[in-house]
């Protein structure tokens, strides 16, 4: 177990704290002996994401709402000093569609916790996505070009921009964070980044594994693990005001996921991409910053994520059928 500098999080608050990344980054914080709150509405949440930590030492329970309501977010902040920010809208095709709403959730959620962080002088850590960078040409660090090809993008970067004209003017004391393409166990298959879970459930199930368009679009996979422990990582005091990618450096097409799921079982079939003008070719993170920083780089290896995420979603299912 890494321990908690408890000069750095005593008592953090975690928004979208019963999510796929934050229920990780909650029991990251926990294992830490650090105390938590979570902030989430609930709406993404899978059932019982937060009962294995009631009764912990130090789980500070549930406020449910969101993080754009005021109210709610006042609540949930009392008492804490770090505030890591994770609850968002991340449906690339739902933004798609209602971009407006995905905007609206995104930056009006981000303003308000960065807001409240400014009032309270806390410090924070928000999580952004690999999503704001444009098509990679190598491995992406921090000074890659910025070409959000979505709404959910576009709206992540700007509470990044807004983050920072608050430290510009303000002095806060926030940190981003940017992971490259999550997976693992709680993902769901519907939501951004669920490309490992929709292709696990499909193989258990004895479905087609679907790949969206030619499949030779790439991403650079990161086990949700080394995501949350690089992300509780990030409040160190060596990280205010920086941007850090999260990435494994290694990059793989979503033909060559399939066929590792599928295992020669022969299920792959290729569909029309529903939104491909959404869609970005190449995503490859380079994490040497994080490294230099906070002594973090990804340890779970694909084919060892796989395994693991495979073995959870069996475990589900075998619940399920009883």
């Amino acid at each position: 177990m890494k321990p908690l500098d408890v000069e750095r999080v005593v008592s953090a608050l975690v928004t979208g704290g019963a999510g796929f990344i934050g229920r990780r980054v909650v029991r990251e914080l926990l294992d830490r002996r650090a105390a938590v709150r979570v902030l989430d509405d609930l709406s993404r949440a899978r059932p019982g994401s937060l009962d294995a930590f009631q009764g912990r030492d130090g789980f500070l329970g549930l406020v449910q709402g969101s993080a754009a309501d005021p109210a709610a977010l006042q609540r949930a902040l009392q008492g804490v000093d770090t505030v890591f920010h994770l609850a968002a809208a991340v449906d690339v095709g739902a933004s798609v569609r209602r971009p407006a709403a995905a905007a609206r959730a995104n930056l009006l959620g981000s303003l308000d916790v960065i807001e409240a962080a400014r009032a309270a002088d806390l410090r924070a850590v928000l999580v952004s996505t690999c999503h704001v960078y444009g098509p990679a040409r190598g491995p992406q660090d921090e000074q890659a070009a910025e070409r959000p090809a979505s709404p959910y993008a576009a709206s992540k970067l700007a509470g990044d921009v807004l983050a920072e004209g608050y430290r510009q003017a303000f002095g806060l004391r926030h940190t981003i964070v940017r992971p490259f393409n999550v997976y693992g166990p709680w993902q769901r298959a519907d939501l951004e980044g669920g490309v490992v879970a929709r292709f696990i459930q499909a193989d258990l199930r004895q479905q087609p594994l679907e790949v969206h368009g030619a499949g030779a679009q790439t991403r650079d996979f990161l086990f949700v693990d080394d995501a949350a422990r690089g992300i509780v990582d990030a409040a160190a005091e060596t990280a205010v005001g920086r941007t850090i990618n999260l990435a494994t450096g290694r990059e793989t097409s979503i033909l060559e996921l399939a066929a590792l799921v599928d295992a020669g079982a022969g299920r792959v079939r290729r569909v029309e991409h529903p939104h491909p003008q959404a869609e970005v070719d190449r995503y490859l993170g380079d994490a040497s910053l994080a490294r230099a920083l906070l002594g973090w780089r990804a340890e779970v290896d694909l084919r060892g994520g796989l395994a693991r995420t495979r073995a959870w979603f069996a475990a589900q299912a075998n619940r399920a059928s009883r």
